[in-house]
């Protein structure tokens, strides 16, 4: 029974390797692939006159967006409302008694994804921090960090993935976050298409985000934290409200961000 588990580890681990690389060649070959044209499909008198902080933001919403695109496509089959009842019936399952094999195909994808926009933020960090400012910078990289670390112990233990899938899922909001950069930084938000955009970012991080909370508060709180090793019961209880509080803060900061655009009287401008 050890053989046959350790191969079956083995093989999951392959599997996992595998769809990373494939996630980070992907990305990186993109952000070339994008970076060799965007000056030609901008235009490159208007490419020119933009600051490197706003060359930025364009270059990487491609990557946003195929991130954003594939990995909660790849991971939605495996999402569950809750996690299963243990047998007792009061708490919920920690540990994997069914797996989706698409849990670990999503996972990989977005860590390939992360891992590739993590080292991209670390290489250009003074853009970076221009561009997002220095809070969110330090957001963005303590989000990755810990995603790409804890994420696949939690796959491919075959613990907590319930967790996993859905935080994978509310990446759905990224591509129209980095179209929206892309058109703030082109100045073009404020045209219909600029409308759908932010409408579709804000629909998107609700649903993906916000919305699903409460299940996953429950799902924590009622977890059966004997069924797992302490040692991944502690990752656990120290990482997975980590995204709750992000989610709550970005739902604020978006919140006041409509609120200002819809009830904020408008100035007039002197004659």
């Amino acid at each position: 029974r050890r053989h046959r588990f350790a191969m079956v580890a083995h093989t999951e681990l392959v599997r996992f390797a595998s769809w990373f690389l494939v996630s980070l060649v992907g990305h990186v070959l993109l952000r070339l692939v994008w970076g060799a044209v965007a000056a030609q499909v901008i235009g490159k008198a208007k490419w020119e006159s933009l600051p490197e902080a706003k060359k930025y933001n364009i270059r990487f919403a491609p990557n946003m967006a195929l991130n954003g695109f594939a990995a909660p496509a790849m991971v939605f089959p495996a999402l569950t409302r809750l996690p299963g009842l243990t047998k007792s019936g009061l708490l919920f399952e920690t540990v994997n008694t069914t797996s989706h094999p698409n849990a670990s195909i999503a996972c990989a994808l977005a860590i390939g994804y992360m891992t590739f926009d993590l080292g991209a933020m670390l290489v250009g960090w003074r853009t970076s921090i221009k561009a997002n400012g220095w809070l969110t910078y330090q957001l963005y990289i303590w989000h990755h960090l810990l995603s790409i670390l804890f994420w696949p112990v939690a796959v491919l233990c075959g613990s907590f993935t319930f967790f996993v899938n859905w935080f994978v899922l509310s990446e759905m909001s990224s591509p129209w976050l980095g179209m929206r950069g892309a058109m703030l930084s082109l100045g073009t938000i404020n045209t219909p298409l600029g409308l759908v955009v932010q409408l579709l970012f804000v629909l998107t991080f609700v649903l993906g985000r916000i919305v699903v909370m409460p299940d996953l508060i429950k799902a924590f709180v009622w977890a059966d934290w004997e069924a797992v090793p302490a040692w991944q019961a502690r990752i656990a209880k120290t990482t997975v409200p980590i995204p709750f509080l992000l989610n709550a803060y970005w739902g604020v900061m978006i919140a006041l961000s409509v609120y200002k655009v819809v009830f904020s009287p408008k100035k007039k401008k002197n004659m």
